[in-house]
């Protein structure tokens, strides 16, 4: 009897382990989603979780021009590039880091681009939907800022 036992385990474990090996892998491979700005010159990578979920609103101020990136639910800005001349860069856009969530990330030419980030809660506490996508694109924006290339 226990001898039967004994290769009726053995048998269920070799049973365990031929299925575990003949299983296909059935991980989903993503890919990123690569945003590039052919006028402006420049790309991001963001996280594939992001498809879907978020737009991107232009908005010119004087002579810089910015990229909002906002979510589709609740319309949360996460992030902006922004795009300035040189000279306003040097004469405003320095300052302005000193008071504000704005860093330069890169320059090319007489451009420089800056990587701004909001100061205030961007979407409706109430709104459980809302946060919850707000919070879960959130978490992406240093990998996304570090992602940033400038292109010729």
């Amino acid at each position: 009897m226990i001898k039967l036992v004994v290769r009726a385990v053995m048998l269920l474990l070799i049973a365990v382990q031929i299925l575990a090996a003949c299983s296909k892998d059935t991980t989903v491979v993503t890919k990123s989603i690569k945003y590039e700005n052919e006028k402006y010159k420049f790309s991001l990578t963001l996280p594939s979780k992001w498809r879907d979920n978020f737009e991107v609103v232009e908005l010119k101020h004087e002579d810089v021009m910015a990229f909002r990136f906002i979510t589709k639910v609740g319309k949360g800005e996460l992030f902006r590039v922004e795009v300035w001349p040189k000279d306003q860069w040097e004469t405003k856009g320095i300052e302005l880091a000193k008071i504000i969530h704005i860093s330069k990330i890169g320059e090319l030419g007489n451009t420089v681009y800056a990587f701004d980030t909001p100061t205030d809660v961007q979407y409706d506490p109430s709104n459980q939907e809302d946060k919850e996508q707000y919070t879960l694109l959130k978490k992406d924006i240093e990998q996304i800022k570090i992602s940033f290339e400038v292109r010729n």
